[in-house]
């Protein structure tokens, strides 16, 4: 630890302070991050714009700035997700087996890492998931959203001084992550978010436990079987999920049964409802008025009200292009019990839908997101950030 860079040696002590600190303690500082919050609604919207203006004269893609961007409905939803948080119980109480000569209890992990790039709302989630479970937190954020990391950091930091918390509880890092990713020792559990190639830069580079978040980019496959008013109502009711659109359907796959009057249908019904639409180049034939779908767009999540389609010969097909380009979450509509078996026992998603829609609700969940990969793979929540400790009598 002594190569360690100043800030997360000050982080490690904190982390131990957490480790003994009261409930009562970590539900304050909890409150007054919610209430922070609220009123740095119009310096974080100011410093967003910042960032907004900056991206667009480094060229920054526009999924990148959709998910960049900060409105007031945005943080409306934020502030309601922590408020669900606040009322959760004390992760720390809850039960877990024990045995007359031992038992076990739930001890938080120490340092957490997030490191992102485009999603300032991720940082204000996971610093209140961080009090409510006793962890210290670093966030280091990309150039993208340099402004808007500012002035979460400024009310985080007013947030603890509110408390007797150490105020290294949560820091926002300028050093690169390369600079201490490197270490084991640097943190006990990174977590990042990003394009494909940002992901794979910090995975490289990590020496600690690492996971990737994934949101959006959800695959559905519409096979010729089910009605086209089914995928409809399948789509529009996955972007209702509360409170956001984290697991919304994003991508649909045609197979080649599929009628193209329903298709047409659906898409037309799609259209009229506000939706924007993009095709493959298969598609494009029939549908010249709707845009391509750029290559770099399939991996990506949209994360607003957007769809991309895309057409497949068969169920196979669909399976090998989700591996290729989907992350957390896939479905299916389809009337086959065989295709539908065939479909969650290949897919390789950490989440599977069947003939219903995907939906995080993570009021309920508290979920940040889903982790993609590894040994923690499903929704990640304010269980993976707790480890256990084990007692023998």
């Amino acid at each position: 630890m002594a190569m360690l860079p100043e800030p997360l040696k000050r982080a490690r002590v904190a982390s131990t302070y957490l480790s003994q600190a009261s409930y009562a303690l970590r539900q304050e500082a909890l409150r007054h991050l919610i209430e922070e919050l609220a009123t740095a609604e119009p310096l974080l919207l100011e410093q967003n714009t910042l960032d907004l203006e900056s991206s667009r004269d480094l060229a920054v893609s526009q999924i990148v700035l959709g998910w960049l961007r900060l409105t007031h409905e945005r943080l409306q939803r934020i502030r309601q997700w922590l408020e669900h948080l606040y009322h959760a119980a004390d992760p720390w109480q809850q039960p877990l087996p024990t045995r007359p000569e031992r038992f076990q209890y739930a001890v938080p992990l120490g340092v957490v890492a997030l490191v992102y790039e485009g999603l300032p709302t991720l940082s204000l989630m996971l610093a209140g998931m961080a009090l409510k479970t006793g962890n210290a937190l670093v966030l280091w954020s990309g150039e993208s959203s340099h402004y808007t990391a500012g002035a979460i950091a400024t009310l985080i930091e007013a947030a603890l001084s509110k408390t007797s918390l150490p105020k290294t509880t949560i820091q926002t890092l300028s050093l690169s992550p390369a600079s201490w990713l490197g270490d084991p020792t640097a943190v006990d559990l990174a977590l990042v978010y990003g394009r494909s190639r940002f992901v794979a830069e910090q995975r490289a580079a990590a020496r600690c436990p690492l996971v990737s978040l994934s949101l959006g980019n959800t695959y559905l496959v519409w096979d010729g079987s089910v009605s086209p008013e089914s995928v409809l109502n399948c789509i529009q009711r996955s972007h209702q999920a509360n409170p956001d659109r984290a697991l919304a359907i994003e991508k649909v796959i045609v197979l080649a049964n599929v009628n193209p009057s329903h298709l047409a249908f659906v898409i037309n019904e799609l259209s009229q409802a506000g939706y924007k639409q993009g095709v493959d180049e298969h598609l494009h034939r029939n549908y010249a008025e709707i845009p391509l779908v750029d290559a770099s767009e399939w991996p990506l999540p949209y994360l607003d009200q957007r769809l991309a389609w895309h057409y497949e010969e068969d169920l196979t097909a669909a399976v090998n292009w989700i591996h290729q380009y989907g992350s957390a979450a896939s479905g299916i509509i389809a009337s086959s019990y065989e295709d539908c078996r065939a479909f969650y026992q290949q897919v390789q998603t950490p989440l599977v839908f069947v003939n219903r829609p995907p939906q995080l609700e993570r009021l309920d969940a508290l979920a940040l997101g889903v982790a993609a990969k590894g040994p923690q793979r499903g929704l990640f929540s304010l269980a993976q950030l707790l480890s256990t400790k084990q007692v023998y009598l």
